[in-house]
Protein backbone atom coordinates (compact mmCIF):
# COMPACT_ATOMS: atom_id res chain seq x y z
CA UNK A 1 0.00 0.00 0.00
CA UNK A 2 2.91 2.34 0.72
CA UNK A 3 4.02 1.91 -2.90
CA UNK A 4 0.69 3.31 -4.10
CA UNK A 5 0.85 6.16 -1.58
CA UNK A 6 4.36 7.10 -2.70
CA UNK A 7 3.30 6.88 -6.35
CA UNK A 8 0.24 9.11 -5.93
CA UNK A 9 2.03 11.54 -3.62
CA UNK A 10 4.72 12.05 -6.25
CA UNK A 11 2.13 12.84 -8.92
CA UNK A 12 0.17 15.21 -6.66
CA UNK A 13 3.20 17.15 -5.41
CA UNK A 14 4.53 17.26 -8.97
CA UNK A 15 1.34 19.01 -10.11
CA UNK A 16 1.39 21.41 -7.16
CA UNK A 17 5.05 22.25 -7.84
CA UNK A 18 4.26 23.14 -11.46
CA UNK A 19 1.39 25.27 -10.17
CA UNK A 20 3.75 27.48 -8.16
CA UNK A 21 6.99 27.20 -10.19
CA UNK A 22 7.69 27.41 -13.90
CA UNK A 23 8.78 24.35 -15.88
CA UNK A 24 12.39 25.52 -16.12
CA UNK A 25 12.71 25.69 -12.33
CA UNK A 26 11.24 22.20 -12.06
CA UNK A 27 13.83 20.89 -14.53
CA UNK A 28 16.68 22.22 -12.38
CA UNK A 29 15.32 20.65 -9.18
CA UNK A 30 14.58 17.37 -10.98
CA UNK A 31 18.11 17.24 -12.39
CA UNK A 32 19.60 17.51 -8.91
CA UNK A 33 17.66 14.55 -7.49
CA UNK A 34 20.19 11.85 -8.58
CA UNK A 35 22.74 13.38 -6.21
CA UNK A 36 20.53 12.85 -3.14
CA UNK A 37 19.25 9.49 -4.44
CA UNK A 38 22.85 8.25 -4.85
CA UNK A 39 23.49 8.99 -1.15
CA UNK A 40 20.25 7.20 -0.18
CA UNK A 41 21.32 4.29 -2.43
CA UNK A 42 24.48 4.02 -0.33
CA UNK A 43 22.68 4.40 3.01
CA UNK A 44 19.73 2.06 2.48
CA UNK A 45 20.25 -0.20 -0.55
CA UNK A 46 23.83 -1.40 -0.10
CA UNK A 47 25.37 0.48 -3.03
CA UNK A 48 28.74 2.15 -3.06
CA UNK A 49 28.95 5.90 -3.50
CA UNK A 50 29.35 7.02 -7.14
CA UNK A 51 32.85 6.83 -8.61
CA UNK A 52 34.71 9.97 -9.61
CA UNK A 53 33.51 9.59 -13.21
CA UNK A 54 29.90 9.13 -12.16
CA UNK A 55 30.10 12.02 -9.67
CA UNK A 56 31.36 14.30 -12.44
CA UNK A 57 28.51 13.10 -14.65
CA UNK A 58 25.93 13.84 -11.93
CA UNK A 59 27.39 17.31 -11.52
CA UNK A 60 27.38 17.76 -15.30
CA UNK A 61 23.70 16.83 -15.45
CA UNK A 62 22.88 19.51 -12.90
CA UNK A 63 25.07 22.16 -14.54
CA UNK A 64 23.67 21.34 -17.96
CA UNK A 65 20.11 21.74 -16.70
CA UNK A 66 20.95 25.06 -15.01
CA UNK A 67 22.67 26.27 -18.19
CA UNK A 68 19.63 25.34 -20.27
CA UNK A 69 17.28 27.21 -17.95
CA UNK A 70 19.44 30.34 -17.81
CA UNK A 71 19.82 30.38 -21.60
CA UNK A 72 16.07 30.37 -22.08
CA UNK A 73 14.37 32.07 -19.15
CA UNK A 74 14.85 32.81 -15.48
CA UNK A 75 13.78 30.33 -12.79
CA UNK A 76 10.66 31.35 -10.93
CA UNK A 77 9.28 29.92 -7.70
CA UNK A 78 6.31 31.30 -5.78
CA UNK A 79 5.82 28.40 -3.39
CA UNK A 80 9.08 26.93 -2.11
CA UNK A 81 7.19 24.73 0.35
CA UNK A 82 5.67 22.61 -2.45
CA UNK A 83 9.04 22.32 -4.19
CA UNK A 84 10.64 21.03 -0.98
CA UNK A 85 7.76 18.60 -0.35
CA UNK A 86 7.91 17.28 -3.92
CA UNK A 87 11.69 16.89 -3.70
CA UNK A 88 11.47 14.81 -0.54
CA UNK A 89 8.54 12.71 -1.80
CA UNK A 90 10.18 12.07 -5.18
CA UNK A 91 13.48 10.90 -3.65
CA UNK A 92 11.60 8.64 -1.22
CA UNK A 93 9.59 7.25 -4.15
CA UNK A 94 12.75 6.37 -6.10
CA UNK A 95 14.38 4.59 -3.16
CA UNK A 96 11.32 2.83 -1.75
CA UNK A 97 10.06 1.52 -5.11
CA UNK A 98 13.52 0.15 -5.84
CA UNK A 99 13.45 -1.50 -2.41
CA UNK A 100 10.04 -3.01 -3.23
CA UNK A 101 11.22 -4.19 -6.66
CA UNK A 102 14.12 -6.07 -5.06
CA UNK A 103 12.29 -7.53 -2.06
CA UNK A 104 8.68 -8.16 -3.09
CA UNK A 105 8.81 -11.44 -4.97
CA UNK A 106 6.18 -12.09 -7.64
CA UNK A 107 5.87 -14.63 -10.42
CA UNK A 108 6.18 -11.99 -13.12
CA UNK A 109 6.69 -8.27 -13.59
CA UNK A 110 3.00 -7.94 -14.43
CA UNK A 111 2.17 -8.65 -10.78
CA UNK A 112 3.94 -5.46 -9.66
CA UNK A 113 2.19 -3.48 -12.40
CA UNK A 114 -1.20 -4.90 -11.44
CA UNK A 115 -0.97 -4.38 -7.68
CA UNK A 116 0.66 -0.94 -7.76
CA UNK A 117 -2.03 0.42 -10.09
CA UNK A 118 -4.90 -1.46 -8.43
CA UNK A 119 -3.99 -0.13 -4.97
CA UNK A 120 -3.70 3.38 -6.41
CA UNK A 121 -7.26 3.15 -7.74
CA UNK A 122 -8.79 3.11 -4.25
CA UNK A 123 -7.71 6.61 -3.10
CA UNK A 124 -8.21 7.98 -6.63
CA UNK A 125 -11.81 6.79 -6.62
CA UNK A 126 -12.41 8.54 -3.30
CA UNK A 127 -10.80 11.74 -4.58
CA UNK A 128 -12.94 11.58 -7.72
CA UNK A 129 -16.12 11.45 -5.64
CA UNK A 130 -15.03 14.19 -3.21
CA UNK A 131 -13.98 16.60 -5.98
CA UNK A 132 -17.13 15.79 -8.01
CA UNK A 133 -15.13 14.72 -11.06
CA UNK A 134 -18.01 12.38 -11.87
CA UNK A 135 -19.94 15.35 -13.29
CA UNK A 136 -17.95 15.05 -16.53
CA UNK A 137 -19.56 11.65 -17.08
CA UNK A 138 -23.04 13.12 -17.47
CA UNK A 139 -22.45 13.50 -21.21
CA UNK A 140 -21.60 10.67 -23.57
CA UNK A 141 -17.95 11.06 -24.65
CA UNK A 142 -17.10 11.26 -28.32
CA UNK A 143 -15.32 8.49 -30.20
CA UNK A 144 -12.20 10.65 -30.42
CA UNK A 145 -12.21 11.14 -26.65
CA UNK A 146 -12.58 7.42 -26.03
CA UNK A 147 -9.71 6.66 -28.41
CA UNK A 148 -7.51 9.24 -26.71
CA UNK A 149 -8.28 7.81 -23.27
CA UNK A 150 -7.73 4.27 -24.52
CA UNK A 151 -4.37 5.19 -26.01
CA UNK A 152 -3.30 6.92 -22.78
CA UNK A 153 -4.26 3.77 -20.84
CA UNK A 154 -2.14 1.57 -23.10
CA UNK A 155 0.82 3.94 -22.86
CA UNK A 156 0.39 4.16 -19.08
CA UNK A 157 0.41 0.38 -18.70
CA UNK A 158 3.49 0.11 -20.93
CA UNK A 159 5.28 2.80 -18.92
CA UNK A 160 4.42 1.07 -15.66
CA UNK A 161 5.60 -2.32 -16.95
CA UNK A 162 8.94 -1.09 -18.24
CA UNK A 163 9.48 1.15 -15.20
CA UNK A 164 9.15 -1.81 -12.84
CA UNK A 165 11.34 -3.90 -15.13
CA UNK A 166 14.03 -1.21 -15.17
CA UNK A 167 13.86 -0.79 -11.38
CA UNK A 168 14.58 -4.49 -10.93
CA UNK A 169 17.64 -4.33 -13.20
CA UNK A 170 19.37 -1.05 -12.34
CA UNK A 171 20.05 1.03 -9.23
CA UNK A 172 17.69 3.72 -7.99
CA UNK A 173 20.19 6.44 -8.94
CA UNK A 174 20.62 5.08 -12.47
CA UNK A 175 16.83 4.86 -12.83
CA UNK A 176 16.56 8.52 -11.81
CA UNK A 177 19.24 9.49 -14.35
CA UNK A 178 17.37 7.59 -17.08
CA UNK A 179 14.14 9.38 -16.12
CA UNK A 180 15.85 12.77 -16.33
CA UNK A 181 17.31 11.84 -19.72
CA UNK A 182 13.83 11.08 -21.02
CA UNK A 183 12.75 14.61 -20.07
CA UNK A 184 15.77 16.04 -21.90
CA UNK A 185 15.05 14.00 -25.04
CA UNK A 186 11.44 15.21 -24.91
CA UNK A 187 12.62 18.83 -24.90
CA UNK A 188 14.87 18.16 -27.91
CA UNK A 189 12.04 16.49 -29.84
CA UNK A 190 9.78 19.38 -28.88
CA UNK A 191 12.37 21.77 -30.31
CA UNK A 192 12.36 19.91 -33.63
CA UNK A 193 8.56 19.92 -33.94
CA UNK A 194 7.46 23.26 -32.49
CA UNK A 195 8.81 26.81 -32.57
CA UNK A 196 9.79 29.10 -29.70
CA UNK A 197 11.26 26.49 -27.40
CA UNK A 198 14.89 25.71 -26.56
CA UNK A 199 17.48 28.05 -28.08
CA UNK A 200 20.58 26.76 -29.87
CA UNK A 201 22.61 27.57 -26.76
CA UNK A 202 20.06 25.70 -24.68
CA UNK A 203 20.38 22.66 -26.96
CA UNK A 204 24.15 22.61 -26.31
CA UNK A 205 23.46 22.35 -22.57
CA UNK A 206 20.88 19.62 -23.19
CA UNK A 207 23.40 17.65 -25.23
CA UNK A 208 25.83 18.04 -22.31
CA UNK A 209 23.19 16.46 -20.08
CA UNK A 210 22.75 13.53 -22.48
CA UNK A 211 26.53 13.07 -22.69
CA UNK A 212 26.81 12.98 -18.89
CA UNK A 213 23.90 10.52 -18.67
CA UNK A 214 25.60 8.27 -21.25
CA UNK A 215 28.91 8.13 -19.35
CA UNK A 216 27.29 7.69 -15.93
CA UNK A 217 28.00 4.26 -14.47
CA UNK A 218 25.86 2.91 -11.68
CA UNK A 219 27.65 2.24 -8.42
CA UNK A 220 28.22 -1.46 -7.66
CA UNK A 221 26.91 -3.10 -4.54
CA UNK A 222 29.23 -2.99 -1.54
CA UNK A 223 31.21 -6.13 -0.90
CA UNK A 224 29.42 -8.40 1.55
CA UNK A 225 26.36 -6.16 1.44
CA UNK A 226 22.95 -7.77 1.22
CA UNK A 227 20.16 -5.23 0.59
CA UNK A 228 17.72 -7.50 2.37
CA UNK A 229 19.76 -7.32 5.58
CA UNK A 230 21.63 -4.03 5.26
CA UNK A 231 21.36 -1.36 7.95
CA UNK A 232 19.32 0.72 8.32
CA UNK A 233 16.42 -1.32 6.99
CA UNK A 234 13.46 0.09 5.11
CA UNK A 235 10.13 -1.40 6.26
CA UNK A 236 7.86 -2.85 3.60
Amino acid sequence: MLVAVAFLSTIYTNIKTLQYANVETFIVFRSSTPILVSVADWMFLGRELPSMQSSVCLGGLLLGAIGYVLSDTKPEVNGYAWVVVWYAVFCFDQIYLKHAADNVKMRSNWGKVYYSNLLACAPLTLITIVTQETTVLTELPSVEALLAVGLSILLGVAMSYFAWMARSLISATYFTVVGNSCKIITIIINRCIWDKHATNQGLVFLLLCLLCAYYYKQAPKRKGSDPASSKPKIPL
